[in-house]
């Protein structure tokens, strides 16, 4: 089981934040990897920008961020 972090997008700090906070949850929870869900409520964007879906290593552990 991946514990899952889900964020607001609020700036790109918001993405930062929660690599950090997901990092500290899959460490509590034993794992090798994690989820960082971003959901972006700007209208101006469109859903080409706000959809992907890429994978990071942070402190050696496997993060999926799924924008949305």
């Amino acid at each position: 089981m991946a514990p899952i972090e889900l964020k607001l997008y609020e700036g790109p700090d918001s993405i930062s934040e929660g690599l950090e906070q997901i990092c500290k949850y899959i460490e509590r929870c034993k794992c090798d990897e994690g989820w960082l869900v971003v959901f972006n409520r700007d209208v101006k964007k469109g859903w080409d920008e706000k959809i992907y879906m890429r994978e990071e290593t942070v402190k050696g552990k496997k993060v999926t961020v799924v924008g949305c």
